[in-house]
């Protein structure tokens, strides 16, 4: 191992073994927490139609048409990915978008950047559906023109999460920033574009904190900036999570990991057969990160089930990106092991060849594509009527050794699938009124 590749490996397990979690006693401790940088010019927002595009559009199927333009497509689903979609007054994570977060505190955010330099960016506000000008931008008179060849950014603050999170906090941010460029990749095809993710450090005239974790361009450079997702391979994992019979705004409405309080060990049994769409997702996307990965043995996935549906017979096999699914083997019972449910899913990297790639920026690279990755599997469990929790604070040694793990092998994310939704304490944020002489609302 060579020296300067020391710190950056130090720095990954620093965040994976002997973390110093604690129970945050509240939901809003810590710091002061804020849901996105406002330090703009002082000026009102730019408020956009911006949801009218996509919101009877499809979720399978051909793509928006009509006479939108790209910005208009482009400022659309940017809305759609980080949009708050629905309140959960009742639970303890009362705040839901289309991506999940710790706690629903939601530590990542959406900037659109114009083309040309000294434009400053905007931000996409989740509640607004506005523009917020910061780090000294102003908002364009027209921004049909001032936002033709812009960009998209997704950064991150995990100061947003409370101090019990302790050293986990930058890599679960930059987890969520993975959910969010993955949700908006899918926002992005689906309204007609072609997203290009770059994953890693942007140059962005960002306010102090905030980490850029991805580049999303549309238009048609290749990759001469370094290894990126390509749009193909968007579209397929897309194709791959869609359900069929509903709106794209009722299937990014629907996913939720479940009520919080909710043991997932208690969900009803979901059978690999039940869990096939979540499955055939995180196969698509590890197929798609096949291209940024830096060696065939860098990222694996791995399925956990119940064999037979029994509780203490416990089976893990890998999941090729083509779809293969390798033979299982027995998963030993132990009190740091347990199954969160009757279907979860580990990622397993070997850091080594990611530092050596990437150096510092290693990290940011990794996890991002992490987050990427569950993400379709979060998508997949909201088209079947399922929950995804991801899952990051567990004891990976102990992990590692049940999975049968090589010892260059960290498994640095999870996914738990369970059943029961509680969506019955769930309000959408933005339900019609009731039609006079009908209780109802429009979902």
């Amino acid at each position: 191992m060579t020296d300067d590749l020391a710190p950056v490996l130090a720095a990954f397990h620093a965040q994976s073994h002997g973390k110093d979690v604690a129970q945050p006693e509240t939901l809003f401790s810590g710091p002061v927490l804020s849901s996105g940088p406002t330090d703009g010019a002082g000026e009102p927002p730019l408020t956009l139609p911006a949801l009218e595009p996509l919101r009877g559009l499809a979720a399978a199927g051909p793509p928006l048409g009509g006479p939108w333009s790209p910005v208009q497509r482009m400022l659309a689903a940017s809305v759609e990915a980080v949009r708050v979609r629905r309140l959960s007054a009742a639970d303890r994570y009362p705040v839901h978008r289309a991506y999940p977060s710790p706690r629903g505190l939601f530590g990542a955010d959406v900037f659109v950047l114009p083309a040309g330099r000294g434009s400053g960016c905007l931000r996409v506000d989740p509640q607004s559906h506005a523009l917020h000008p910061v780090a000294g931008a102003r908002l364009p008179d027209d921004p049909e023109t001032a936002l033709a060849g812009a960009h998209l950014v997704v950064a991150v603050d995990h100061r947003r999460y409370p101090p019990e999170y302790g050293r986990l906090r930058p890599s679960l941010a930059l987890l969520e920033g993975g959910h969010l460029a993955a949700t908006l990749g899918l926002t992005l095809t689906r309204a007609g574009l072609r997203p290009r993710t770059r994953l890693g450090p942007a140059a962005a005239p960002l306010p102090d904190g905030l980490l850029p974790c991805a580049r999303v361009t549309l238009g048609t450079d290749g990759d001469e900036d370094g290894p990126s997702l390509r749009p193909e391979a968007v579209a397929r994992a897309s194709e791959t999570a869609a359900p069929t019979g509903t709106h794209l705004r009722g299937w990014l409405d629907d996913r939720t990991s479940g009520v919080s309080t909710a043991n997932l060990v208690t969900s009803a049994h979901v059978s690999p057969e039940r869990g096939s769409t979540i499955t055939d997702a995180l196969t698509a996307a590890l197929g798609a990160a096949r291209s940024v990965a830096p060696g065939p043995d860098s990222l694996k996935l791995y399925q956990q089930t119940l064999a037979d549906g029994r509780i203490d017979d416990r089976t893990a096999r890998e999941l090729g990106p083509d779809g293969a699914r390798h033979p299982g083997r027995p998963v030993p019972r132990t009190d740091a092991t347990p199954f969160s449910s009757s279907l979860g899913f580990t990622l397993a990297v070997d850091f080594i060849p990611w530092a050596r790639a990437h150096g510092p920026h290693a990290e940011t690279v990794l996890h991002t594509l992490l987050g990427w990755i569950a993400q379709w599997g979060c998508l997949g469990a909201a088209a079947t009527g399922l929950c995804a929790r991801p899952m990051r604070n567990y004891e990976e040694a102990e992990w590692a050794a049940a999975l049968g793990f090589a010892p260059d092998q960290t498994p640095a994310y999870q996914l738990w699938v369970r059943a029961e939704r509680g969506a019955y304490m769930d309000v959408p944020v933005d339900a019609a009124p009731p039609t006079p002489g009908h209780g109802g609302s429009t979902p």
